[in-house]
C-alpha cells in the first residue's frame, strides 16, 4: 500500500530510539508540572501519624509496621498521581495484610514458605492483566509476603502483625477519603471543569485535532461522580448532567471537524469562515463554563451572554443544494443549542451543597459485576499464550530464586523485592523500571547517609524526618519515579533506624541488595523475554472489533429509522475510544523494543489512521440517528452494512492471527459496489444524500484497512489509492 499520504498527514511515526537508550531516557525524565506538594502532604501525614501512634501506644516495632503499611498504600497512589483511587487502595491494604499473615506464619517452614511465595507470585503476575490497579495490588502483596516472611511468628502473632499493616493502610485510605470531600464537591467540580477545558482546546484546535484527550478528561470526571463512597446532592446531579452534555459536545465537535476537512479546499467558503468563528466562540464559552463550574462569579455572570451570541455567525447562511454545507449548518446549530443548555448548568454547579446535605449512595451490584469481570479476565490470561501468564510464571521463578539466594544475607529480602518489582510484562517497562530503581536507590542511600552523618537523628526527630522525606517523595513521584523512589528509599532506611539504629549499615545493605536484585530481574527478562508485538496486534484487533460493534449499531438504526438508544451508543463509543487509547499505548510500547521484535511501524500507524477516519465519519452518522426528528427508514443500506461487517470482521481476524499463520487472501465483498448500489437506489432523495458523504468515508477507510493488513478488497484495482482519493 502507498503510505505517502500518511507522511503528509503526520501519522507516520518518527524513527524510534534504540530500546535501551529509550529505557534510560524514560527513567531519567522529570516532569515538573506533575509535582504536587499538596498530594505529597496528604499521603505523608498518615505515614507520620501511624508511626507516632504505634510508637506511643505500643512500641517502635508496632509504629514502624503501621507506618510501613501507610507508606506502601501511599506509594500505590502517588506513583501515578491524580485522584486517589480509594477502591484500589482499600483492596491493596487488605491484600498486603493477608500477604503479611501468610508470609509470616509460613516463614518458619522454608519449603512451605517457598511454595507459598511461588503461588503468591503467580497470582500477582496474573493481576497485571487487570491493568495498573491489578499490577499495584499484586506487587505490594508480594512485597509484604517477602518482607514479613523473614519475621516468622505463631499464628496469633502473625495475625496481630497483619492487623498493624492493615491499620496503617486503612488509615491512609480513611484520611484521603475525609480530606478529599470538600464542602462543595471540590474534587468533582475540578475534574468536570478540567474536562470542559479539554473540550475548549478541542474546539479551538484544527480539524485534525484528536478528541481523545477530551474523551479521557470526560471519563475521569465521570469516574469522580460514580465512586462507591461519594455523597450525593442536587449539585451532584448537575455535574453529571454537565458530563453528559460534554460527551455530546465532544462527538459534535468531532463531527464538525470531519465536515470542515471536506471543505478545506473549497474556494471562498463563507460557511467555513463562519464555522471557524463559531468554534472560536465555542472555545471561549467552554472555557468560561469551566471557570463557572469552579464557582467563579464573574465567569458565571458573563457566560449566558456569551452563549446567546454563538449562533450569530450562522445568520443568513442557509445553503441550498449542498448537502455537506447543510449538514454542517445543522451540526453548528445543534452545538449552539447544547451550549445554551450548558450555560445554566455550569452556573448551578458552582453553587454546590454542603457535606451535611449528602447521603451515601451505593450503586447496586457494582462490586459484584466488577469482581465477575475481573475473574473472567484472570481466567482468560491464565495461559502461556498470554503475556500476563508468561509474566506470572517468570515472576514466580525469579522470586523463588532470589529468596533462596538471599536467605543468609542481612536484610536480604530487599534483593527479592528489587527483583520482583523490576520485572514487568514488557521489555521497555522492565528496563526502564530497573534503571529507575538503581538510580533511585543510589540517590536515596546517599541522601540517608548524608542526613545520618550530619544530624544523627533519634526519637521524635526521626519521625519528623520521615514525614518530611515522605512528603518530598510522594510530591515528586508522578514527575519522576527515580527521584520519588530516592526519597522513599531514605524513608525506609530511617523507618528501620527507629528499631535498629545503624543507618549507614542499613543504607549500604539496601544499596547492595537492590543492585543484585535488580540485576537478577533484568537477567531473567533477558533470558526469557516477553515481546509486545503480539499484544499490540491484539490491541489493534480489539480496536477494529470495537468499531465493528459501534458502526453496526449506527447503521442498524439508520436502516430501521428508529432513534438509537443514547446509553447504548455512548457505551459503544466509549469502548471504541478506550480501545484506541489502549492500542496506541501498546503499539508505542512495542516500538520501544528491539527492531527485530517490534510491531511493524508503518502497518500499525496505517491501521490507527484508517480507524480514526472511520470513527470520525461514524460519529457524524451517529448524530443523524440520534436526532429527535422523525427519520425515514433506509433499508437500502443493509447490503452495505452486511458487507462492511464482513470485511471489518475479516480484518480483525487477520490482525489476531500470527503473521506466519495468516489465512490466505480471499475475495472480499465489494464495498464500493454496495455503496454505489445504495446511491443509485434513491436518486434525488434528501435523506439518502444526507448520509452518502459519511458512508463514502466509512467505505474508503475500511478498504484502506483491508489493504494495510494484507487483504485485497474487491475494488483494490482502483489505480488511485483510496486514502488519496478520499482527501480530494
Amino acid at each position: 500500500m502507498d503510505l505517502r499520504w500518511l507522511r503528509r498527514s503526520g501519522h507516520e511515526s518518527a524513527r524510534p530510539r534504540g530500546s535501551l537508550s529509550t529505557a534510560v531516557h524514560d527513567a531519567a525524565r522529570f516532569d515538573r508540572t506533575a509535582v504536587s506538594a499538596r498530594g505529597g502532604l496528604l499521603a505523608a501525614i498518615p505515614v507520620a501519624g501511624m508511626l507516632t501512634l504505634g510508637t506511643v501506644a505500643w512500641d517502635p516495632v508496632a509504629g514502624v509496621t503501621m507506618g510501613a503499611g501507610a507508606m506502601l498504600v501511599g506509594v500505590a497512589w502517588r506513583i501515578r498521581g491524580g485522584r486517589p483511587p480509594l477502591g484500589v487502595l482499600t483492596a491493596d491494604s487488605f491484600a498486603m495484610s493477608l500477604a503479611t499473615f501468610v508470609g509470616c506464619v509460613t516463614g518458619s517452614v522454608p519449603w512451605l514458605h517457598i511454595i507459598v511465595l511461588a503461588l503468591w507470585s503467580l497470582l500477582a503476575g496474573l493481576l497485571v492483566s487487570l491493568g495498573n490497579r491489578g499490577g499495584v495490588i499484586g506487587t505490594q502483596a508480594v512485597i509484604a509476603a517477602v518482607v514479613y516472611g523473614r519475621f516468622s511468628q505463631p499464628a496469633a502473632a502473625s495475625a496481630a502483625l497483619a492487623g498493624l499493616v492493615l491499620a496503617g493502610g486503612c488509615a491512609q485510605v480513611l484520611f484521603l477519603s475525609v480530606v478529599r470531600w470538600g464542602g462543595s464537591l471540590r474534587g468533582q467540580r475540578a475534574a468536570t471543569a478540567a474536562a470542559y477545558r479539554a473540550l475548549s482546546a478541542l474546539a479551538a484546535g484544527s480539524p485534525a485535532t484528536s478528541g481523545l484527550p477530551a474523551g479521557a478528561a470526560l471519563d475521569d470526571a465521570q469516574s469522580t461522580l460514580s465512586s462507591l463512597t461519594l455523597f450525593g446532592d442536587p449539585a451532584l446531579m448537575t455535574l453529571r448532567s454537565l458530563v453528559s452534555e460534554g460527551l455530546r459536545v465532544r462527538v459534535g465537535l468531532s463531527a464538525i471537524h470531519a465536515l470542515l476537512r471536506r471543505r478545506a479546499d473549497a474556494p471562498a467558503d463563507p460557511l467555513g469562515e463562519a464555522a471557524s468563528q463559531m468554534l472560536e466562540a465555542t472555545s471561549d464559552a467552554l472555557a468560561l463554563a469551566a471557570v463557572a463550574i469552579e464557582g467563579e462569579n464573574s465567569a458565571a455572570s458573563a457566560l449566558p451572554g456569551r452563549v446567546t451570541e454563538l449562533s450569530a455567525p450562522l445568520d443568513g447562511l442557509a445553503p441550498e443544494g449542498d448537502v455537506t454545507a447543510g449538514t454542517l449548518v445543522h451540526r453548528l446549530a445543534a452545538l449552539a443549542g447544547q451550549l445554551r443548555a450548558i450555560g445554566p448548568l455550569a452556573v448551578a454547579a458552582g453553587e454546590s451543597g454542603t457535606l451535611m446535605e449528602r447521603r451515601l449512595q451505593r450503586p447496586a451490584n457494582r462490586l459484584r459485576d466488577l469482581a465477575a469481570t475481573d475473574l473472567a479476565q484472570l481466567r482468560a490470561n491464565a495461559t502461556m499464550q498470554s503475556p500476563a501468564g508468561r509474566h506470572a510464571l517468570r515472576l514466580a521463578v525469579v522470586v523463588v530464586i532470589a529468596e533462596l539466594l538471599s536467605r543468609h544475607l542481612p536484610r536480604g529480602y530487599w534483593m527479592v523485592v528489587a527483583a520482583a518489582t523490576t520485572l514487568r510484562p514488557e521489555f521497555g517497562a522492565t528496563f526502564t523500571r530497573g534503571t529507575e530503581r538503581v538510580l533511585g536507590t543510589c540517590l536515596g542511600v546517599g541522601l540517608a547517609g548524608a542526613i545520618a552523618v550530619a544530624l544523627h537523628p533519634a526519637g521524635g526527630v526521626t519521625i519528623v524526618l520521615i514525614g518530611l522525606l515522605a512528603w518530598a517523595g510522594y510530591a515528586v513521584f508522578p514527575a519522576s519515579f527515580a527521584v520519588g523512589f530516592a526519597f522513599i528509599t531514605a524513608v525506609v532506611v530511617f523507618l528501620l533506624n527507629a528499631i535498629s539504629p545503624d543507618t549507614l549499615a542499613t543504607a549500604w545493605d539496601r544499596l547492595i541488595d537492590t543492585l543484585f536484585g535488580g540485576a537478577l530481574g533484568l537477567l531473567a527478562y533477558a533470558v526469557w523475554p516477553t515481546w509486545s508485538a503480539a499484544p499490540a496486534r491484539e490491541a489493534l484487533a480489539d480496536l477494529v472489533g470495537a468499531h465493528v460493534a459501534y458502526i453496526r449499531l449506527v447503521l442498524t438504526a439508520m436502516m430501521t429509522g428508529r432513534r438509537a438508544d443514547d446509553d447504548q451508543v455512548r457505551d459503544l463509543s466509549r469502548r471504541a475510544r478506550l480501545a484506541r487509547t489502549n492500542a496506541e499505548s501498546t503499539v508505542a510500547r512495542s516500538l520501544s523494543e528491539p527492531a527485530t521484535r517490534r510491531i511493524d511501524a508503518e502497518e500499525s500507524q496505517a491501521v490507527l489512521a484508517a480507524m480514526r477516519r472511520q470513527m470520525l465519519a461514524a460519529h457524524v452518522l451517529r448524530l443523524d440517528v440520534q436526532d429527535e426528528r422523525v427519520r425515514r427508514p433506509l433499508p437500502g443500506v443493509e447490503p452495505l452494512a452486511r458487507a462492511l461487517d464482513q470485511l471489518l470482521s475479516n480484518a480483525e481476524a487477520t490482525l489476531r492471527a500470527r503473521p506466519d499463520e495468516r489465512p490466505p487472501a480471499r475475495e472480499l465483498p465489494d464495498l464500493r459496489e454496495c455503496y454505489s448500489e445504495f446511491e443509485r437506489s434513491a436518486p434525488d432523495d434528501a435523506e439518502v444524500e444526507g448520509v452518502l458523504a459519511d458512508l463514502d468515508e466509512v467505505v474508503d477507510a475500511a478498504n484502506s484497512l483491508a489493504a494495510v493488513v494484507g487483504l485485497e478488497p474487491a475494488d483494490s484495482d482502483d489505480p488511485v489509492p483510496s486514502a488519496v482519493r478520499s482527501s480530494r
